[in-house]
């Protein structure tokens, strides 16, 4: 792999994360964050909004943070790599890029989104940088060990809510009484220091929970440096493995599913199981090896796409910037009142506004403005071997 230029499968790949991953997010920006596991989180779900949870569960629910997980492991090979082609401290130069990702992803949590995963990937990626170095076998045996211990830590957890507590209360208190939506609306639709502390309590706890999160995140993404370096994201997977993986990640998903309409998606061990989460996995590695084999044969393939993966940090945050707009300034009304099929609805003119815009910007302009600052960051004060 020429690692001097663009690899249009990454851009692709990371193209189609970013756009997708505002299917679930769309939920946290529009209801109160307990909207997000479940459409009965305040009372009998409609069935059209069960209906919608149900392709989001199988489309997207944790597809797209797997796939991008997989991503930023691969990147942290090669943007190291490339800094050694240059001549200059990789690891220095690294450990850098990660503590500027870390400050904006605080910024974007504090002021516009809770759900930030800036800041779980910067901190992710400090403590996986020592092992940037180790050779592409180990590492994909160590990132299965990570995800099997994530799976095994998320399964006590759901078991956890078999437990009865003393005051009968469930651990996640389904539904969510009117009195309680309200105050969370009126917390997260209020003033500038509502917004903030609304998201800096909901953000915070997501932070807090990275000793547990890490081994599932962190081992995607130590997958994704290994896969880096056996040479995957050049040749992807064979059709046979592409299809098990996909067959395996359906069975996975569509079991749970199953569970859940069974039991009105309220049943909190239902909920916790982490049959989804294994499942988003492998979809995502099958996803990423169709992905290269789409630009394999045709690396001008779905530009508009790789023009919104070369822009996918200012994508990020575009997407949180209009979406705080929109339901917490200009429209608050709508927070936590509209349907999860309008939620849709709004996603999809997100996605076709964010294909325009990265065309344009990457067609007239060139590098997207966050990924510029971020790079001017970065090298501000490196010189290159070249030029000494």
């Amino acid at each position: 792999m020429d690692l001097t230029k663009r690899i249009a499968s990454m851009d692709l790949l990371r193209g189609f994360a970013i756009l997708g991953i505002l299917m679930m997010n769309i939920v946290a920006f529009s209801a109160p964050e307990p909207a997000y596991m479940s459409p009965a989180w305040a009372g009998t779900a409609s069935f059209a909004d069960e209906l919608t949870y149900s392709a989001q569960f199988l489309l997207a629910n944790s597809r797209f943070y797997s796939l991008f997980c997989l991503l930023f492991g691969a990147g942290l090979v090669m943007f190291y790599q490339r800094a050694q082609l240059k001549g200059v401290d990789a690891e220095k130069l690294l450990k850098s890029r990660l503590r500027w990702l870390l400050l904006f992803g605080a910024l974007h949590l504090t002021l516009f989104f809770y759900g930030d995963i800036l800041v779980t990937y910067a901190l992710c990626g400090m403590l996986l940088l020592s092992s940037v170095n180790d050779d592409g076998r180990v590492l994909i045996r160590r990132g299965i060990i990570f995800i099997f211990v994530a799976i095994i830590l998320f399964t006590g957890l759901a078991l956890l809510t078999l437990i009865e507590s003393p005051d009968n209360e469930s651990f996640l208190g389904y539904p969510i009484s009117p009195s309680t939506i309200q105050e969370l609306s009126a917390q997260a639709t209020g003033s500038v220091g509502q917004m903030i502390w609304y998201n800096l309590e909901y953000g915070g706890a997501l932070v807090l929970s990275l000793p547990i999160m890490f081994w599932l995140l962190g081992g995607i993404m130590t997958l994704g440096m290994g896969l880096m370096k056996q040479d995957f994201f050049n040749q992807g997977l064979s059709n046979r493995l592409e299809l098990l993986f996909i067959s395996i990640g359906i069975i996975l998903s569509s079991g749970q599913l199953l569970l859940l309409w069974q039991t009105a998606f309220v049943d909190e061990l239902m909920l916790f199981i982490p049959a989804n989460m294994l499942a988003a996995i492998f979809i995502a590695v099958a996803v990423a090896s169709r992905g290269i084999k789409l630009c394999q044969n045709n690396p001008n393939f779905a530009m508009p796409l790789q023009y919104a993966g070369r822009m996918a940090f200012s994508l990020y945050i575009f997407q949180s910037l209009a979406m705080t707009i929109m339901f917490r300034w200009v429209a608050p009304q709508l927070f936590s009142t509209i349907s999860r099929l309008e939620m849709m609805a709004v996603v999809l003119i997100m996605t076709i506004l964010q294909l325009i815009l990265a065309t344009w910007w990457q067609t007239k302009i060139g590098q997207g403005p966050l990924e510029k600052l971020w790079r001017w960051l970065i090298y501000r004060n490196v010189t290159f071997a070249r030029e000494k």
